[in-house]
């Protein structure tokens, strides 16, 4: 299994360069707002609530961290069952920092610690041997997660505060193309509000399998398509591009 990591230097916008590189993150450029896909307009609040208690620890050692590089990666893992020390191993030697999985097919809304190896996993599941999303923090930066969010079997944020930037990380996996419009539906509307969730000035990063085909021309789209796709567009392109126009 192959993962492709991303680098992101912390002291500019960190998805400024990054849509050609991993093409399932989505753009989120601070300051311009982001407008509700119904086109109905939308407050979002300005401070960050911690709903979780989770301690702040670490401060020195954070701030040297983030004068460097972190790494977010996303997988599509097929299923984590008997993976699990795999994708570790794999996220040390590349130095990945934050991996975002979907179809884990895990049940359960639950966090665990990865033996012996400083890792921790927030995943969230309903349904055995179907869909579940996880997110996965090295042992540098986990106790710098201060809340949790779960949305569904299909989405979930986890939030960190480092040197006083918070950063907000999402997993997501969109349902496949023959499903049915509602679930279809259902999904993006979540996604949406819990993209819409996240105030003003923090960064977001949105690590997902949203089951788009985004081809290789960009027409029209120039904004979100950097122009580096391949191949033709499937049925999911028009809203996988029109909710990164709207973020």
């Amino acid at each position: 299994m192959m993962m492709n990591p991303t680098k992101y230097s912390l002291g500019r916008n960190p998805l400024s360069d990054a849509l050609h590189r991993i093409p399932d993150v989505v753009r989120n450029e601070q300051g311009l707002g982001r407008h509700n896909l119904s086109g109905a307009p939308h407050r979002r609040p300005g401070v960050v609530q911690n709903e979780q208690g989770f301690s702040h620890r670490g401060r020195v050692r954070v701030k040297k961290l983030v004068q460097g590089k972190i790494r977010v990666a996303t997988w599509n893992i097929g299923t984590l069952t008997g993976k699990l020390r795999e994708l570790v191993d794999t996220m040390s030697r590349r130095r990945i920092n934050i991996a975002c999985l979907q179809e884990t097919k895990w049940v359960g809304e639950k966090a665990r610690e990865i033996e012996r190896t400083g890792f921790k996993m927030w995943y969230t599941g309903k349904t055995r041997n179907k869909n579940g999303v996880a997110i996965i923090v090295d042992g540098n930066l986990k106790d710098e997660v201060v809340e949790i969010k779960r949305k569904s079997d299909r989405i979930i944020l986890v939030k960190l505060m480092i040197d006083e930037e918070t950063f907000n990380i999402i997993s997501a996996y969109a349902p496949q193309i023959g499903l049915e419009e509602s679930t279809k539906k259902a999904f993006w509307e979540d996604l949406e509000e819990i993209v819409q969730g996240v105030p003003l000035g923090e960064k977001l990063f949105i690590g997902a399998d949203l089951n788009g085909h985004v081809g290789s021309t960009n027409a029209g789209f120039e904004h979100v398509h950097g122009g580096y796709g391949y191949g033709v567009k499937n049925e999911g392109w028009r809203v996988y591009f029109r909710f990164c126009s709207c973020v």
